[in-house]
């Protein structure tokens, strides 16, 4: 299945979105060697010249620097480059999540045939709704206006630190006096709002991001005051208007210093223009499998067995790694286990780490923040006999879901109910010829030792 936002016009093996010129994305071959097409869009809020403001007075740069202007004159280009890629690669990786949820779905569906269970079916209604609309609004126009560039010489900054000037651009720098170094900073503040009921008291949604970046660490932090609905359109965006700061000196001039520039600011684009992450980060979104519909998939089924609250459960998560390992590996579960652990951790994190920039008299920010700590499991709790079930799987194969899935069937043509957590023990323990215990106790050190290698902060 590919992503469409048209309905009308799609070439086969093409996705194609509303514009007026086509722009063909031959360097990134999208998944299966299809082509994507994508109109160009209306980027005219990038057009024109920058305004360029001398962070001392506040008022417009005066001065003669080379690097100023010529910085200033590859903005615009590289901010339209950067808006034109994070539409291509958001495309891209959406049209991969799809596929990725079809393929999940018919391996579901080849095991549910071998238990003898109905169709297992996803409901795609709800895919990638928030998506789509933002991808409709970076289509029609971009989030960020970049109302100034705000320059500050270096030179300068220096025979006054620590002190700084006292100016509203001004609160976007500070000095370290541990490094000796100044930094800069963006904080931005999104709003999304629309009428969902025109009808009711309440029908308007509202809610907003604010995050922010130190633009020399690339550390910084987010806070999201509420969700996006699933209903959200793409004209519910407000616009983020903020100003760019950059260091100069004089001494340092040349082409390096101007590529150092413009390498950095693409790189402080991709924390703090990245739009998808008001639904999620992207490395979480469309991850972890379709647990709740399988596990709600396997209540609905007759199962002649006990303790099927626990079971259902431990069946559920068991079937969606055997689908993961088929279609993605076991490193997927590895890493997203971690990922996951990390980010309920520090759950505000932007960038490559916490950084809550409180520079200015009357900053409080606050947001927890722990280090990474080791991941544990314990043999006897339902997490750590996940992890005995993944390592069983990486040693016996599919003979230990034909065995599972025998001693199922075997219950039904009985109609004798068993204990279906003591099943599983004792099929582990046969396969492995050891005790059930000893065999956990080995596996849950091995799946410690693979959690580990995919630690965040190593």
């Amino acid at each position: 299945m590919r992503l469409r936002l048209i309905a009308a016009g799609l070439m086969p093996g093409c996705l194609i979105l509303p514009g007026s010129a086509t722009l063909r994305a031959q360097e990134v071959p999208p998944p299966g060697g299809e082509v994507v097409m994508m109109d160009a869009f209306n980027v005219t809020a990038y057009g024109g010249q920058i305004k360029i403001v001398d962070g001392f007075t506040g008022k417009e740069y005066r001065g003669n620097n080379d690097l100023i202007f010529n910085f200033a004159r590859s903005f615009n280009p590289i901010l339209i480059g950067f808006h034109k890629r994070l539409v291509l690669d958001e495309v891209e990786h959406m049209n991969f999540r799809l596929e990725l949820g079809s393929r999940f779905e018919a391996e579901m569906n080849v095991l549910c045939r071998q238990f003898e269970f109905r169709r297992f079916e996803l409901d795609r209604s709800s895919w990638l709704t928030r998506e789509r609309s933002i991808v409709g609004r970076l289509i029609k126009e971009p989030f960020f206006r970049i109302e100034a560039l705000v320059v500050w010489n270096l030179d300068k900054l220096n025979t006054m630190a620590p002190e700084k000037p006292r100016n509203k651009f001004a609160a976007d720098i500070r000095y370290r006096e541990e490094s000796k170094t100044w930094e800069r900073r963006i904080l931005t503040d999104w709003s999304v709002s629309f009428v969902r009921n025109p009808n009711r008291i309440n029908g308007v949604f509202q809610t907003s991001k604010q995050q922010g970046l130190n633009l020399d660490t690339l550390a910084g932090f987010h806070f999201i005051e509420t969700g996006l609905p699933a209903d959200v359109p793409p004209h519910a965006f407000r616009d983020v208007k903020l100003t760019y700061p950059i260091f100069y000196s004089e001494a340092e001039s040349g082409a390096e210093m101007l590529r150092h520039l413009q390498e950095r600011l693409i790189a402080n684009l991709y924390f703090i223009y990245d739009p998808f992450s008001w639904v999620a980060r992207r490395d979480t979104r469309f991850r972890g499998g379709f647990l709740r519909e399988i596990r709600e998939h396997i209540e609905r089924q007759n199962l002649y067995v006990n303790d099927r609250k626990e079971f259902d459960g431990v069946l559920a998560q068991f079937l969606s790694d055997v689908v993961t390992i088929k279609t993605q590996g076991a490193e997927e579960i590895y890493s997203l286990q971690m990922l996951q652990k990390r980010l309920g951790e520090s759950p505000r994190w932007l960038g490559v780490k916490l950084d809550l920039l409180n520079w200015s008299p009357g900053e409080k920010r606050q947001a927890r923040d722990v280090p990474e700590s080791v991941m544990q499991l314990g043999a006897g709790n339902l997490r750590g006999f996940r992890y005995v079930l993944i390592d069983a799987y990486q040693r016996f194969g599919d003979g230990l879901v034909d065995q599972i899935r025998a001693q199922l069937l075997a219950q039904k043509s009985t109609r004798q109910k068993i204990e279906g957590m003591e099943m599983m023990r004792g099929i582990i323990s046969e396969m492995s010829g050891m005790p059930y215990n000893e065999f956990a106790k080995r596996a849950v050190r091995v799946q410690q030792d693979q959690l580990a290698r995919h630690r965040i902060t190593p």
